[in-house]
Order: C-alpha cells, then sequence, then structure tokens
C-alpha cells in the first residue's frame, strides 16, 4: 500500500504515520517545498542522512505524497520555475558537480539532494558533468555554454561549486570575440570554502544552502570588473608551485565578480591554497591570516609597498577624477562588488548584491592585535569600515603600482585566482560595462 498520507500540523511540524506503522515528524524548517500533482501534493524536505551520526551536517532530499494541503502548508507550495522546465522551449539544463572545491562535498549533495529533486519535479533530460581537474569547467564554458549563448539556446547552468566556477565561465565569455544571443542562466549551490558570491547573495542558509533559490529565484545580470595587469605578470599555479600565462592575447586581464586584492587578503588566500590547508575548510584563511600577522621569526606584519590610486564620479556630470592614496605603506587593500566574503564576513556592508557599485576598503600597517581586531569587527556586521584607520570609498577603478622587491608580496587576487606581478609592474582594477551571464538569486 502506497497512496497517499494523512498529515497533521502540530507546532510547525508535520506528523505522519508511515504505511508501515511508524510515525514521523518534519520540522518546517527542512520542506524545501510542496508540488501540486492534483489530487494529491508531494512534501519534499531534508532529512539528515543517518550515516553521518547526529553531528552530521549532511542531508538527504525525501518525498511524502499527502492527501489534502493544510492551510499552514500552503506558502510551501512551489511551481517549477521556466529556468528549469519550459514548455514552449524548454531551457538546456546543465549540472556540474566540482570534485575538488572546499571539503569536496559536491559529489555527495548531487547525489542526495539535487539528483532527487530533479526526479521528483520530473526534470530527466540534463546534462551531467564532474570535474577531472582545474580546467573541466573553463572547457565546458568554451566547447558548450558560449556556443549556445551565441546560438540563442536558452541555458541554465548548475554549478555545485565554489565562486571558482562561476568565475571560469566569466572569463571564458569575456575574453571571447562572440556575441552573446540569450545569456544563461547561472544557479550556484555552493559547495566550496568561502563562497562569497552565495553568501552575498544570500544563498548561505537552509539546510542545503542554494537549493530553496534554485526552484523560487529570478535572473539578475551579473557585474563584473577587469583586471589588466603589467605584460610580465603570471598565474600563480599548482598550490604556488608553477606560473602560467594570463591569457593567449596581449591584454593581461583576468575578469571578476566578487574582489580583487592586495596586502593581507591576498596573501592568506595564495598561502591557504593547498591541500594541507584546505581539509581546514573555511578555517583555513584564519590559520594562514594568523602565521602572516605573527611571523614564526618573530618579526612585525609585513608592510605592503606601493602607490594606490583611486578614481572617482563626481557631481552630474560624472566626471572622472583620480586621487592617489598618501600612505605608500599599506597592510590590506581591496576592491569588492559583492558585501560578503564568507557567511559571516562582511566586508562591505554598504554593497548591495549584484548592483554594480565597486567599493575600496584599506588600511595601513598595525600590529598583529590591531589588525585581528579589524578582522572581528568584519565579522561582527561590517563595523570595521566605522573605524578611522579604515579607508572605504566607491570606486570605478583602483589602481596599484608596486614597489616590492620580493615576487611573494606582489601577489595579487582576484577572486580566488592569484596572479604575481612582475617587479616594478602594476594592476588596474575596473568595472565592466558589459553583462553577459544571469545569476538565479
Amino acid at each position: 500500500m502506497s497512496g497517499p498520507l494523512t498529515v497533521d500540523i502540530v507546532d510547525s511540524t508535520v506528523k505522519y504515520t508511515s504505511h508501515a506503522g511508524a510515525e514521523y515528524v518534519i520540522d518546517f524548517n527542512d520542506i524545501l517545498c510542496v508540488l501540486s500533482n492534483p489530487p494529491t501534493y508531494s512534501v519534499l524536505f531534508f532529512q539528515k542522512t543517518e550515516l553521518g551520526g547526529p553531528k552530521s551536517e549532511d542531508f538527504s532530499l525525501k518525498k511524502i505524497d499527502i492527501e489534502s494541503l493544510p492551510a499552514e502548508l500552503s506558502s510551501f507550495v512551489t511551481k517549477v520555475p521556466s529556468y528549469l522546465r519550459n514548455e514552449d522551449e524548454p531551457p538546456i539544463a546543465q549540472v556540474v558537480v566540482s570534485t575538488g572545491s572546499g571539503t569536496g562535498k559536491a559529489k555527495i549533495v548531487f547525489e542526495d539532494v539535487v539528483r532527487p529533486l530533479f526526479t521528483y519535479i520530473g526534470l530527466e533530460n540534463y546534462e551531467l558533468y564532474e570535474t577531472q581537474s582545474a580546467q573541466t569547467i573553463i572547457e565546458l564554458a568554451r566547447s558548450k555554454f558560449l556556443e549556445r549563448a551565441h546560438n540563442s539556446v536558452p541555458q541554465t547552468i548548475i554549478l555545485l561549486s565554489g565562486d571558482g566556477g562561476l568565475i571560469d565561465i566569466l572569463e571564458i565569455f569575456y575574453k571571447s570575440k562572440k556575441t552573446i544571443g540569450v545569456s544563461p542562466n547561472i544557479v550556484l549551490i555552493p559547495c566550496g570554502t568561502g563562497n562569497a558570491m552565495a553568501s552575498s547573495i544570500g544563498l548561505r542558509s537552509g539546510s542545503v544552502p542554494g537549493l530553496s533559490t534554485l526552484l523560487r529565484g529570478s535572473p539578475s545580470s551579473i557585474p563584473v570588473f577587469a583586471a589588466k595587469f603589467s605584460p610580465g605578470s603570471r598565474l600563480v599555479i599548482d598550490e604556488g608551485r608553477q606560473r602560467a600565462d594570463i591569457d593567449t592575447d596581449v591584454h593581461h586581464t583576468i575578469y571578476g565578480a566578487v574582489v580583487a586584492s592586495w596586502g593581507l587578503h591576498a596573501a592568506l588566500v595564495a598561502d591557504s591554497d593547498t591541500f594541507e590547508y584546505r581539509k581546514f575548510g573555511v578555517d583555513r584563511f584564519k590559520m594562514a591570516a594568523n602565521e602572516l600577522l605573527n611571523p614564526s621569526d618573530g618579526t612585525p606584519p609585513h608592510e605592503f609597498k606601493g602607490k594606490i590610486t583611486l578614481t572617482t564620479l563626481n557631481g552630474p556630470n560624472e566626471a572622472r577624477s583620480q586621487e592617489a592614496v598618501e600612505e605608500l605603506e599599506h597592510m590590506y587593500a581591496l576592491a569588492t562588488l559583492v558585501p560578503r566574503l564568507e557567511k559571516d564576513f562582511l566586508i562591505s556592508p554598504d554593497s548591495v548584491p549584484l548592483d554594480g557599485q565597486m567599493r575600496f576598503i584599506r588600511f595601513g600597517p598595525m600590529s598583529a592585535e590591531d589588525a585581528m581586531q579589524l578582522m572581528t569587527l568584519a565579522y561582527q556586521g561590517g563595523r570595521h569600515v566605522m573605524e578611522d584607520t579604515v579607508t572605504y570609498a566607491d570606486t570605478e577603478q583602483v589602481r596599484i603600482d608596486f614597489q616590492e622587491d620580493e615576487e611573494r608580496w606582489r601577489r595579487v587576487c582576484i577572486d580566488g585566482k592569484i596572479v604575481a606581478v612582475e617587479k616594478d609592474g602594476w594592476v588596474e582594477i575596473r568595472k565592466e560595462p558589459s553583462r553577459l551571464l544571469n545569476l538565479i538569486n
């Protein structure tokens, strides 16, 4: 016997008895959605996986069919969005599972949650790709995503990854000479370490972050910045052991949608990008920061040397003006399009996700204790920007002319990618006028 069940609503929970006679309770917070299948309804909900034990953070997606819809569940009723299934011209659904992102849980999330969801909503025809290397998403973007966009084919790309997957796609689209007929819709199911974009657009809540947005979101275009480097600059790859060309043309440009940084932030991202550090998840950033702020030889934290010039818009005519930061020594310099670098790390409290406004945050050399205090304030609602020692400003472009002898102190972070700038080199970070991709949020 497997017909629909009768349920009772008690104190924001769904109580029901299975056909085998067992009693179960579903908390409202664990309900993903209710699908209407007249004359019955299907309740989709998250259940902790038994293999993980009581402290497990792993969930699987389950379903029960119910006879009628209690009024208390009416707000959970969800229609499958057109970017997943459209009767007139259904988009091509593509799922990318990044096996190397963060702590490597993307494949589990797909098997336990995303694949069952597709079955429940009747999405049978989708393309599934698992990354085999750091080049997989780049190759997919070039051979499939870009070609389909150029040919005006509607497509939805579901990324089970960190920010890196989105940035790889951005790179291919913005460096291509092809026109974009229809922009792809990109859905983030955050499986990385920092997940700055997902955190900024509010995807980090719920049992499986991003899944509710997959069903209930709407597309918005993604603002982008371009970081142009001096000709001798090189990408740092293979956990810092090798260098590679930035691109194949003469522009030496990397595109990003989250953050461009130099100083403490770039150094800690670069230093923590190793297999050993990644095992610690988001804590790897704090561990690397502690080592940079408290060098083992007992010396003070490094003072990063360089000239920073900001370009801003002034007045009703939006005339551009340039102003150099007076100080030539820095500890932290960062330009961002998003409010958050992690779920609780509010680096730019005035930023509105996807509005395209770039903001600049900087502070100069200080003691390890004072720097850690500023970082702590960032975790406390972005209160660091209220401190007199912190520069916080709107900007159209940031240029850095480096005055460092050692390459270690000339590393720049562009959305997790690390670039080593040559001696006496520079970088210019500017807002990109075009928007080629959509993000479901």
